[in-house]
């Protein structure tokens, strides 16, 4: 089965005093034979991005069938309500999490919990498996205890990770370290040195596209973001 992703809205790590800005990766997955799969949602900030990069690829929300949540911050979750007719696969331990975060992790929204406890909403057990043929998930906490990413192999034989907030930036890939880390048992370095080790293009959670090369890691633009002052 061919499987492409392509990147609706690109991540950033953009920040001001007192705030950020934020915006996680959401990205489109095709696979033959199957509908599309969106992989996070982005939030409210980016919720029109959203709708026009839909709209150029010839789709609407209602054709969204399968939505793939990394974990539940807001920032990846909060446009759930665009996709009423999508099943959605989430973590089952970042579901019991997101009803309990730490103290310290202030991005979960109880609101969220109750929209998706009405929906049609399959909680992953297992640490690895398919969601459809050649499309895998993989357990990958650290960011959060019950974090996913999404991995599969191009027909050119490069291996990609979709890495939600496993891999936020090129930074915390470099360093194998992780900034904001709510895992309690602290394995956010565990889980980067997996896609180090199994990945030829990581699309982290809040940065550009990333590829290996000769030389290291590489990217081919930096994140923009037009602000407009009135």
């Amino acid at each position: 089965m061919a499987i492409r992703h392509h990147t609706l809205v690109e991540g950033n790590c953009l920040s001001f005093k007192g705030g950020f800005f934020g915006f996680s990766a959401i990205v489109l997955i095709e696979a033959d034979g199957h509908g599309p799969i969106l992989f996070d949602t982005g939030h409210h900030s980016t919720r029109l991005m959203l709708l026009e990069a839909l709209a150029a690829k010839g789709l609407a929300p209602r054709d969204i069938r399968t939505v793939f949540l990394s974990h539940l911050h807001f920032d990846h979750a909060n446009n759930i309500d665009l996709f009423p007719d999508a099943a959605f696969h989430v973590g089952a331990i970042e579901w019991e999490y997101a009803h309990q975060p730490s103290e310290e992790d202030v991005f979960c929204s109880f609101g969220m919990n109750d929209y998706l406890e009405r929906r049609d909403l399959h909680l992953i057990h297992d640490a690895e498996g398919e969601l459809l043929p050649g499309l895998h998930y993989r357990h990958a906490p650290g960011h959060t205890p019950g974090s996913y990413l999404l991995h599969y192999i191009r027909e050119s034989g490069e291996r990609v990770v979709l890495a939600g907030d496993a891999c936020k930036t090129y930074r915390e890939l470099a360093t194998l370290s992780s900034a904001n880390e709510y895992d309690r048992q602290q394995r956010a370095t565990q889980s980067l040195q997996w896609i180090a080790d199994h990945a030829d293009i990581v699309v982290p959670g809040h940065f550009p596209e990333l590829r290996r090369s000769a030389g290291g890691w590489i990217w081919d633009e930096p994140s923009r973001l037009e602000l407009i002052v009135r």
